[in-house]
């Protein structure tokens, strides 16, 4: 690219007509040299750039804005990555990003990391675990209880009402397997019978 650039500059002075043509080659070759200088320098910080681009999520060099799958954010912007959780949010920062919320996305609410909630009479913790290159975020459950007639949740081993297959139960207890299956055990039934 250089010699390209120093034989156009050669061209034009050589169609120049001036007395001191030594002196305007010796200018136009610094001119030369500096915009040969510039336009590596402009390639390298290119190549640098889309190197780090792919080592930590994008840089601009010139705005300081990042890039992430091929979106521009602005410094200090907070953002989530489209196709992705929205429970995971960024902040861009002078061309590279940090999360700043991680959460678990639980029926279209974002739940944070180690913080528990309950689902119906389940409890559960949203926990982050470490897969090498990436963070998979996942609501692990922690406590199940059983729920009677009214919907309230009962402990394991509380006897209770309950409605089985369209049947009252007024003696209900449950039990629940280390997986968080629950088993009904009824007797007494209004109607008659055990289930």
């Amino acid at each position: 690219m250089c010699p390209q650039i120093f034989s156009i500059l050669l061209t034009l002075l050589e169609k120049c007509c001036c007395d001191n043509l030594t002196k305007i080659m010796n200018s136009a070759g610094l001119l030369a040299i500096f915009l040969c200088f510039c336009i590596l320098k402009f390639d390298s910080t290119v190549e640098a750039a889309s190197i780090q681009e792919r080592q930590s999520g994008g840089y601009d060099p010139f705005y300081h804005d990042c890039l992430v799958h091929g979106r521009h954010y602005r410094h200090g912007e907070i953002f989530s990555i489209p196709g992705y959780s929205h429970c995971l949010e960024y902040r861009c920062n002078r061309g590279g990003w940090s999360i700043v919320r991680e959460a678990c996305e639980v029926e279209g609410q974002c739940r944070p990391v180690g913080h528990y909630f309950d689902t119906g009479c389940r409890t559960y913790r949203c926990d982050k675990e470490d897969r090498g290159n990436y963070f998979y975020y996942q609501p692990t459950l922690v406590r199940t209880m059983c729920e009677d007639i009214n919907r309230a949740c009962r402990r394991p081993g509380d006897t209770f009402s309950k409605v089985l297959n369209g049947r009252r139960y007024d003696q209900c207890q449950c039990i629940v397997s280390n997986s968080g299956q629950i088993r009904y055990s009824c007797s007494s039934s209004v109607n008659g019978g055990r289930h």
